[in-house]
C-alpha cells in the first residue's frame, strides 16, 4: 500500500498517509454521529456535508496526483480548524474532536513533507541539465583531445 512512486518519481507514501489521515477524520465524524455525548452534535446531513471534501479528494490521493494533494492539504486545515474549535467548545465530545484534529494534522504534515521533497526534486532536476550545458559550453574542442 505504501510502496511505489508518483508519476514524477517521488515516493507515494506521504500521499497514502494523507489518505489515512483523512480516513481518520471520516471515522471521527462518524463516531461523533453514532456515539457523540453532547446535546448538540451534527446530524446525518451535516455530517455528510462535512465529509464530502474528504471523500472527494480521496481518489486523487490514491492515484498520486499533486494538485489533489494541495487541495487535500487545504481540506485537512479546514478539518483542523473545525475540530480544534469544537474541542474547546464541546467538552463532552472532546475525545472525538481531538482524534479528528490529530488525523487532520497528520494529513497536513504529510502534504507539507511531500511538497518540500517535490520542490527539491524539481529544483535538482532543473539545475542538472543546465549545469551540464554550461560545462559543455566552457570546454573548447581542442581541450577534449
Amino acid at each position: 500500500m505504501f510502496a511505489g512512486q508518483t508519476s514524477e518519481g517521488l515516493p507515494i507514501w506521504p500521499l497514502r498517509l494523507m489518505l489515512l489521515g483523512l480516513a481518520g477524520v471520516i471515522v471521527g465524524y462518524l463516531g461523533l454521529l453514532v456515539a457523540g455525548q453532547a446535546d448538540l452534535r451534527p446530524g446525518g446531513l451535516t455530517t455528510a456535508l462535512l465529509l464530502l471534501p474528504a471523500v472527494a479528494v480521496s481518489p486523487g490521493l490514491w492515484r498520486g496526483h499533486y494538485k489533489t494533494m494541495i487541495w487535500a492539504a487545504l481540506v485537512a486545515l479546514f478539518y483542523l480548524l473545525i475540530s480544534a474549535t469544537d474541542a474547546w467548545a464541546v467538552p463532552a465530545d472532546r475525545g472525538w474532536h481531538l482524534l479528528i484534529a490529530i488525523a487532520a494534522t497528520t494529513a497536513f504534515l504529510a502534504a507539507w513533507w511531500h511538497s518540500i521533497k517535490r520542490r527539491r526534486f524539481l529544483k535538482a532536476g532543473r539545475n542538472t541539465p543546465r549545469g551540464r550545458r554550461t560545462e559543455q559550453a566552457r570546454t573548447k574542442p581542442e581541450d577534449s583531445r
